[in-house]
């Protein structure tokens, strides 16, 4: 079953009041495949989920598991994972296919690796000494945020500012150059003598404060007013005073003015400029100024940015290998920022940049080096991951090709195209195109890469592959399993299945030692009692081959003559192609009706009856020695029947119902009126007698068997009942 290591490292769940489940305690192995097999309503995704909510500590999740009209809340105790993922129906429904995408997280699902993360760190170890600039100094990232001030307000573009709006009207001397007209002498104290800014937004005040005017009363001071000056006054504030041209202004100076008293700006800028402004004569003095001042702020901004976005997983393989060429682009040339931004401070950061690029530039070769290191890694892994998806999808029979690809700093993509499709014929509904198995064989895959990029500690598959052909089961099988790193071996699974298949096929038929896959396999039976769930271990023993197991259930001394019985039949039928014809088989179906040698009715034509009987017993007689017709007759008498249902195990119990209900009782067939009453409980007292729902491999009845406690119960009522027997 596995290494004794993995199988002493265990953790026992327990779990309470969820659901249908009151109390349960899961056993789990770590570094093992666990798997829980039992039928549908037992309380296996109820598992699942209460286990993922309270490793996630979503309180609210778990509470919705509160068993109906219940007043205890679900509990669980002595869970130590920490990291768990789950697949179930859910993940395939919200993750993999929402908005017909596979992952956001592409890149971290696929391409994490240490390798390559190391090889990356290296790489930028060497080139972090330009991009250091930025994230020590509040200084540039201030300038940064500084510049785009004057671009916007000019709406300055292709080395132009933009002679419309506000600009306009400061470029034909409005705004400014009160001094010029005589019938604002009177204002001469509020713009004589005082910086721009300030008197700007006085002129801003004074223009609309005409609005505010009513009659000749002053609206500050209450005195009558001269009305024909004020009005002259008036028209000519209206006239000088634009509210656009007086918006930019006071914008462009202040952006001037921030600049020189933090350091970017030289101090003569903003005299040059409120000497131009106001003065019509001036305008394309004025003009001249803003543009330049425009052009060195728009090279100074982007040459500051280029440095910003220079980071050693953004740029392409043509770049670093021209990466002399990269750095020389960086340098600052003061000539093209001379006219007002060449401050001591501006100096200071330009000279620092150069240092830091020729130190950089002395690193190129050990920079390419690095660099192409980290782009063959991602291509290696890019390449090994699309060839062991590609390989699942041929192993599994999928018309697909699965493409990934690196589009940028930690940031992948991957879709879907047609088998012997260009990449570009990506098909963008996977969801319409793929089939229901289709769609959950690749989801499981998927789970796969996403759970191992996460490194999670528990990993439950919750009826992962149950309803998948043959092909597709061996194949996310050996690859879930697979012996590399990038796979479940070593890792702690917990897969809940209502399909037999898995236990036959890794615990009897060992089918991950027979691949050589080394991950060591745990199963165990679950049955739900009202509630209290058992687990039951499962071992190689415990499955048998359907012939021999009917066989060694008809010969053992050890099981009631109903079990062997029963058995004997069922082997018969799967042995003998013409079972009908046989004797045997013949003699055993009149058994099992109950009916006397007086009452025996053969199905086997041309022959005597005492001939059908004698030879049948003769074969019967191998199996059950040394008892004649009567005394089989005796051993499934009513009052035998009766007590074994009583006392029996599970199966033996069943069984003796069934043959309490095969009985002929002149007419009143009690099967029928089970079927009409109960139809629930008419499919375990069918099966029991029956092959058609056999696997070639089950497990042995006497210990595992499926019939819940409460049917047993309603079953043996109903037999009682209608025999007309007290019920205990």
């Amino acid at each position: 079953m596995g290494n004794n290591k993995a199988l002493s490292e265990e953790q026992k769940i327990e779990v309470m009041h969820c659901n249908c489940i009151e109390h349960a305690v899961i056993s789990i192995k770590q570094g093992t495949l666990n798997i829980k097999y039992g039928s549908n309503g037992t309380g296996k995704s109820t598992i699942s989920k209460a286990i993922k909510y309270f490793i996630n500590q979503d309180d609210e999740e778990l509470l919705k598991l509160k068993p109906y009209n219940s007043d205890e809340n679900p509990k669980i105790n002595d869970c130590n994972f920490r990291n768990v993922k789950v697949f179930d129906e859910a993940y395939v429904n919200r993750y993999l296919f929402e908005n017909g995408n596979f992952f956001d997280n592409s890149y971290q699902v696929f391409l994490r690796d240490r390798k390559l993360e190391t090889l990356k760190k290296s790489t930028e170890n060497l080139l972090i000494g330009l991009h250091h600039i930025f994230e020590e100094s509040n200084d540039i990232k201030a300038l940064l945020e500084f510049l785009p001030e004057y671009l916007n307000t000019t709406s300055f573009e292709e080395g132009k500012i933009k002679k419309r709006g506000g600009v306009g009207e400061l470029l034909k001397g409005n705004g400014s150059g009160f001094e010029k007209y005589d019938e604002l002498n009177s204002y001469r104290p509020f713009f004589e003598g005082r910086e721009f800014s300030t008197v700007s937004k006085w002129a801003k005040w004074r223009n609309e404060g005409i609005t505010q005017m009513n009659g000749s009363c002053c609206p500050f001071c209450t005195e009558d007013m001269d009305l024909d000056k004020i009005n002259n006054q008036n028209e000519t504030i209206s006239k000088v005073f634009k509210s656009s041209a007086l918006k930019t202004a006071n914008e462009v100076l202040a952006f001037l003015q921030k600049g020189k008293d933090r350091g970017y700006i030289d101090s003569d800028a903003v005299g040059v400029f409120e000497k131009y402004i106001g003065d019509a004569s001036k305008a394309n003095e004025l003009e001249s100024e803003m543009n330049r001042l425009g052009i060195e702020t728009e090279y100074l901004y982007n040459k500051l940015k280029q440095l910003l976005d220079f980071k050693p997983m953004n740029i392409s393989r043509e770049q670093i290998e021209g990466i002399e060429i990269q750095l020389e682009s960086f340098i600052i040339d003061s000539r093209q920022i001379s006219g007002f931004y060449l401050t001591d401070k501006n100096s200071t950061l330009i000279n620092c940049i150069d240092e830091r690029i020729k130190e950089l530039k002395q690193k190129t070769e050990a920079i390419k080096k690095s660099f192409l290191k980290c782009q063959e890694k991602m291509e290696e892994l890019i390449k090994e991951r699309r060839s062991d998806i590609n390989k699942f999808f041929m192993i599994a029979g999928f018309p697909y090709q699965f493409v990934l690809k690196s589009v940028g700093e930690e940031a992948a993509i991957c879709y879907l195209i047609p088998n012997n499709a260009d990449e570009q014929d990506k098909i963008d509904k996977p969801e319409e195109h793929l089939s229901w198995g289709e769609k959950n064989a690749f989801s499981l895959v998927m789970f796969m890469f996403e759970t191992l990029s996460d490194d999670a500690d528990l990993i439950i598959l919750d009826d992962p592959i149950t309803s998948f052909d043959k092909n597709k089961k061996f194949a996310i099988i050996k690859r879930l399993f697979d012996n590399t790193n990038f796979s479940f071996k070593n890792k702690t699974v917990l897969m809940l299945t209502h399909d037999l298949q898995p236990v036959i096929d890794y615990v009897h038929g060992k089918f991950l030692r027979k691949y050589n896959l080394h991950t060591p396999v745990y199963a165990s039976y679950l049955i739900n009692n009202n509630g209290n769930l058992i687990e039951q271990e499962i071992v190689e023993g415990d499955l048998k081959n359907v012939v021999e197991l009917t066989k060694d259930l008809s010969n053992s001394i050890s099981n009631e003559i109903p079990v062997r019985l029963t058995n004997l039949r069922k082997y018969i039928e799967l042995t003998e192609p013409a079972y009908l014809e046989n004797f045997a088989y013949d003699v055993l179906s009149n058994l099992i009706h109950g009916r006397s040698l007086s009452m025996y009715q053969s199905r086997i034509a041309d022959t005597a009856t005492e001939k059908v009987v004698t030879n049948g017993l003769q074969i019967i007689n191998e199996y059950i020695p040394d008892m004649d017709y009567t005394q089989l007759l005796e051993g499934i008498s009513d009052s035998k029947l009766l007590g074994l249902i009583d006392n029996g195990d599970k199966y033996t119990q069943t069984i003796s119902i069934r043959f309490l209900f095969e009985k002929d009782r002149d007419g009143d067939n009690l099967l029928s009126k089970l079927k009409n009453e109960h139809p629930h409980l008419c499919k375990f007292v069918n099966e029991i007698n029956h092959i058609e729902n056999d696997y070639i491999f089950q497990l042995n009845p006497i210990d595992f068997f499926e019939i819940p406690d409460n049917y047993l119960v309603e079953l043996k009522a109903f037999c009682k009942s209608k025999l007309g027997v007290a019920v205990n």
